[in-house]
């Protein structure tokens, strides 16, 4: 269990991280699982998977050293999933950052709770059960995974290099593009013309006055099974903010594709870079 002490002489978590773990320290301590769900991966049960994923708070949120080490060069720091949605409510605010107090302080039990979760879910569910492990973080759990082989695992990164080397059977990651600079369109035409599976975010809800998402693209939101599709560029919709402040926000550098930065991509595509 996590201690007082333990807290205050931490250098793993920031100071208001420390003010709310200390004055939820009972909370923390608890038995409360790590993995949870959402409306997304829940479609996948129509298609016979059960998904569970681990949310924890991104970058630099509790943290003093960044679980998202990609986000700056993405652009994708004031936008993240965990502000969206259920997560975005106190109650999935502060069960993530638990979550992540956990796996800063005290790694054993983290790891502990976190088998003892998913061999459960494998007991019921089998070879039809799915784990994501960076539901919101973008974390190397590569040697975790490696000591389940019996798990399916998947998640999204911004961390090129972890898809090209990744080698667990096991484990299937599918690349995050974004369009916040030209290096970063640079590095998703890359990423797709040798061979991965990429998800590209768009900067509209599709409601109207919005753009809809182009058609040559696989439809990512319907469910979270990535591991079913083949390598193939997905187009995924914009789950958080007002339908103006996207709009405001749409020639702005942007983590979320526009048309115009779609149309550069597919450019960068054909020039085979």
């Amino acid at each position: 269990m996590i201690t007082i002490q333990q807290i205050q002489d931490t250098s793993a978590i920031n100071a208001t991280s420390k003010a709310w773990a200390l004055e939820n320290l009972d909370y923390i301590n608890s038995s409360n699982p790590l993995l949870g769900s959402s409306i997304k991966v829940e479609k996948g049960e129509s298609e016979g998977y059960y998904t569970s994923i681990l949310y924890m708070q991104p970058a630099d949120k509790v943290a003093t050293r960044t679980l998202c080490s990609a986000a700056p060069l993405f652009g994708c720091l004031d936008i993240c999933l965990i502000s969206s949605g259920m997560l975005g409510m106190t109650t999935g605010q502060s069960a993530a950052t638990r979550r992540t107090i956990i796996f800063l302080l005290d790694s054993v039990r983290f790891y502990e709770m976190l088998t003892k979760e998913i061999e459960s879910k494998h007991r019921k569910h089998g070879d039809k059960l799915a784990i994501r492990l960076n539901g919101t973080t973008d974390i190397d759990f590569t040697d975790f995974i490696a000591s389940m082989p019996h798990i399916r695992f998947y998640d999204y990164t911004k961390i090129y290099a972890r898809v090209i080397k990744n080698k667990l059977t096991n484990y299937d990651i599918t690349f995050s593009g974004s369009a916040y600079s030209e290096k970063t369109l640079y590095m998703t035409a890359r990423a797709i013309n040798a061979g991965h599976r990429v998800a590209i975010a768009f900067n509209t809800g599709e409601t109207k006055g919005e753009f809809r998402m182009p058609t040559d693209l696989a439809d990512f939101d319907t469910t979270d099974l990535r591991f079913t599709d083949f390598k193939v560029l997905g187009g995924l919709k914009y789950k958080g903010g007002s339908r103006q402040s996207r709009l405001d926000n749409m020639d702005k550098p942007n983590f979320f594709f526009s048309l115009k930065t779609y149309n550069s991509l597919k450019n960068l595509i054909a020039s085979d870079i």
